[in-house]
């Protein structure tokens, strides 16, 4: 961190005036591998912390888009993009110390993770559209739409998610775009989508920001990076596999306007909740899982996403259960688990389980067991007296999920 400084005597300065920062700092060093890293990079994100609201939960999404857009309306688009990185940047790593610290709970880190990251994407989208219509101009009757799924869908990131975002077009495919460089419709947007994704994923000089999965979308990699709304509508009715509707319970519009968004929301809940045979779905869930257990297997025991009555058993249980009962559809899950009158055995279990989950990525991103002192505060984010009793809890957790996961899949839930 230091050998990164130009000269360190500024750094020396605000913690002779500061001496709480140099207890902050030591304390994130230690414990925290991830937040190290990027404070190496990055000396100036403890600057961040000298005002005592970085400790505090991060504001709603409309305040973080209002931070997250250039002060200067007349910034140029490589300066807009740096100053997303940079702002994103300071509040992850706040959000990281909220964690450290002990100032917040994982699950309200975890949502401001998410929240912040939706902020992203608006902004992102928004500066890159403009920059993008400046060349080619606009599609009459057409908008880009994105769709994210997975944990952003579902409101719950951690310090490492990656994004998974469909990229949608309304309008009439055939229709050329206005601008002295016009582009007919698919290739409008497919290009626009692919400007976007680099925005939100192409480290410049101020650092990375994201990294975003499109794998989700119709025909992944095999199909085009956007398609029209019908044509997404047409490939979930006719086409898509039991895994890309379960995908498809945690979906939510992150940009576009109302009209397009409530139209895309009409699409996903009209192919959710439409009839289908229990017993295939069932059975296409199990050897998903099966098939899942033996390419990507747990890291460690401690890998509570993947292993045995983990995260992803949990999703399985819930999105089975969605699926045959036809409601309980929320890409929260922890509204989807209280919609599906799951016990309030499983509600503690997935809030344990993803706290857990948070706050590993933080101080041990390689999910072996960390340091004695390090273990106490992970004990003491989710809740516990400590090591072993979080170890216990776990277990128990685990067994809960596991005795669902196997109730749903035979149909005894």
């Amino acid at each position: 961190m230091l050998e990164r400084l130009p000269s360190a005597i500024n750094l020396f300065r605000l913690i002779e005036a500061r001496p709480a920062l140099l207890d902050l700092m030591a304390m994130i060093l230690s414990h925290a591998p991830t937040l190290a890293d990027a404070l190496s990079m990055r000396a100036d994100l403890l600057d961040g912390l000298i005002d005592a609201s970085a400790l505090k939960p991060v504001g709603s999404l409309d305040v973080l888009v209002k931070r997250l857009t250039h002060p200067d309306p007349a910034a140029d688009y490589e300066l807009r993009l740096d100053w997303i990185r940079a702002q994103v940047g300071e509040i992850r790593f706040a959000l990281g110390a909220q964690i450290v610290t002990g100032a917040s709970d994982p699950h309200a880190v975890s949502r401001g993770y998410a929240r912040l990251a939706e902020a992203a994407v608006q902004v992102a989208a928004s500066a890159t559209i403009a920059q993008f219509e400046k060349v080619h101009g606009v599609v009459p009757g057409g908008e880009l739409v994105i769709l994210a799924l997975g944990r952003l869908g579902g409101m719950e990131l951690t310090h490492a998610s990656d994004l998974d975002l469909i990229y949608l077009f309304t309008g009439d495919f055939s229709v050329e775009s206005d601008g002295a460089k016009s582009l007919g419709g698919t290739q409008y947007f497919n290009r626009l989508a692919q400007r976007v994704t680099a925005a939100l994923s192409v480290p410049t000089a101020a650092g990375p920001l994201y990294e975003v999965d499109t794998r989700l979308r119709p025909q992944g990699n095999q199909g085009p990076l956007v398609v029209t709304l019908d044509a997404f509508e047409r490939y979930q009715r006719e086409d898509a596999w039991t895994w890309e509707h379960m995908a498809l319970a945690r979906a939510r519009p992150v940009f576009g306007s109302v009209a397009a968004r409530e139209a895309v929301a009409a699409i996903i809940r009209a192919e959710l909740e439409r009839p289908r045979d229990e017993a295939a779905l069932r059975t296409d869930a199990a050897k998903m899982r099966g098939d899942m257990a033996e390419h990507k297997p747990p890291k460690s025991e401690l890998d509570v996403k993947l292993a045995t009555g983990g995260l992803v058993d949990l999703e399985f249980a819930i999105h089975v259960a969605q699926l045959s009962r036809n409601t309980g559809f929320d890409p929260d899950l922890a509204k989807a688990i209280a919609a599906l009158g799951f016990s309030p055995q499983i509600a503690a279990a997935h809030r344990l389980l993803s706290s857990f989950l948070v706050t590993m990525r933080l101080v041990a991103p390689d999910l072996e067991p960390p340091a004695a002192t390090t273990r106490a505060l992970v004990a003491s984010a989710c809740g516990c007296d400590d090591w072993d009793a979080l170890l216990a809890a776990l277990d128990e957790a685990r067994q809960s999920v596991s005795a669902l996961y196997d109730a749903t899949l035979a149909g005894k839930e």
